[in-house]
């Protein structure tokens, strides 16, 4: 078997193994060692590199999230010990600053009003091409199918075995992503040389996930949208909340405030049943919203009940209120029992959509779980028990909120790692 050399040896042409080429390679050269010198050298199991940033937000790449880098973590990472991590990354590489390779390359981007910063084109292959432009003009050796078998760790470097030839290297920088999305390669390889090597693995959870009920919901409300609403995960032992929008599917929800519970659903799924539910109108309390219906009853007392509903909500779900508020389909304002609006009112702000069957990990944007945090320098993304041992992006123990928060942390981890691996090289 061929045996080749490397500097750095970064496994996985994804966002972060991407910057991790990029950090390395920019260290270098403000150090005065020539890219001649330097081999960097990238290895991708597939047939092209950045395979998620093809399929992020619909193939239309929601880039990064806009705002200050505090302000980013606060949003994006709601678990303390996981905003306490990526600090030192992402102050190191900000979302201001991709956003600037992107347009010094002639890609334009524009932030919708929730943050998500898009390329203007729609076309995430643009932003994919930006970072292949820039691995060519920094020198990086790009090595496609080829997929690394194993990380072993010799006395004075790592020995990487592939099908058909080998890679020793002073570092390696695992840039592999988790458990999610297997078609597109993430199926655990880097957090299986991670364990080897000694580091303790997080169980793999979904995150950005779909969620699947037991009964799948009625035909009828299948394709539904639902705008602005809070989403209630409910639990023996707990209740999360989000608001945003839900999209009713055959299996069960999709859309963002799912995908953004469903890391919390997924865990709680390992200890209790979990039944999840609607509140149709987040922005009320429930007295305001008694106030809002004795209202409406009030100022309207020969309409339907049912007519305020359809002018709040789709329509097809109306009958699924009126059903569980034990409400009449032809029930009129004026002689709605003080009893049956209160019921309604109960009804709106926690109406019953489903029992949790499963949070399918493989359906997974991203996933939760990985290499522990404890075991990784977060000022360096460097290993804490094997030198020149890196782990950044996705095979961490993190996972963000949907809008970007992600795909920047990959950035951001892999670059740190990036410079820091570069910082450490021997020279003979």
């Amino acid at each position: 078997m061929q045996t080749l050399s490397a500097h750095i040896l970064i496994i996985g042409g994804g966002a972060a193994g991407m910057c991790a080429a990029l950090g390395a390679r920019q260290h270098l050269r403000q150090s005065g060692i020539p890219d001649a010198a330097a081999h960097i050298v990238i290895l991708e199991r597939n047939a092209h590199l950045g395979i998620k940033i093809r399929i992020s937000g619909g193939g239309k790449c929601n880039i990064s999230h806009d705002g200050e880098m505090e302000s980013v973590l606060e949003k994006g990472f709601l678990h303390p010990n996981e905003r306490r991590f990526l600090k030192p990354a992402f102050f190191g590489l900000k979302n201001r600053d991709v956003i600037a390779w992107l347009h010094q390359h002639g890609v334009e981007t524009y932030t919708r009003l929730n943050g998500r910063i898009f390329p203007v084109s729609g076309k995430a292959t643009d932003v994919l091409e930006v970072f292949e432009r820039m691995l060519k003009a920094h020198r990086i050796h790009v090595f496609t199918k080829a997929r690394a078998l194993d990380v072993e760790r010799r006395e004075s470097h790592f020995f990487v075995p592939l099908d058909d030839l080998a890679f020793q290297a002073q570092a390696v920088i695992v840039a592999t992503g988790g458990v999610s999305y297997p078609k597109t390669g993430t199926t655990g390889d880097g957090l299986r040389f991670a364990e080897k090597l000694g580091h303790r693995i997080v169980k793999p959870r979904a995150a950005l996930a779909p969620i699947y009920f037991k009964q799948a919901p009625p035909a009828e409300l299948v394709g539904v949208s639902l705008r602005g609403v809070g989403l209630i995960a409910k639990s023996s032992f707990n209740t999360v909340t989000r608001i945003d929008d839900v999209l009713i599917t055959h299996l069960g929800l999709s859309g963002p405030a799912t995908l953004s519970l469903s890391r919390e659903v997924a865990e709680a799924l390992e200890k209790s049943k979990v039944e999840i539910l609607i509140d149709f109108f987040p922005q009320l309390s429930f007295e305001a919203l008694d106030a809002l219906l004795l209202g409406e009853q009030q100022a309207r007392p020969a309409q339907y009940v049912r007519t305020f509903l359809e002018e709040k909500l789709p329509n097809a779900i109306v009958p699924f209120i009126l059903e569980a508020a034990e409400v009449a389909y032809e029930q009129k304002w004026h002689d709605l029992k003080r009893v049956l609006r209160r019921k309604l009112m109960s009804v709106l702000k926690q109406f019953s959509i489903g029992e949790v069957k499963e949070v399918p990990i493989e359906r997974g944007e991203v996933s939760a779980g990985g290499v522990a945090l404890s075991d990784i320098n977060p000022k360096t993304m460097e290993s804490r028990i094997v030198p020149n041992f890196y782990v950044v992006g996705e095979a961490l123990d993190l996972a963000g909120e949907i809008g970007g928060f992600n795909l920047q942390a990959a950035y951001s981890t892999g670059w740190l790692a990036g410079i820091s691996a570069a910082g450490k090289l021997k020279w003979d």
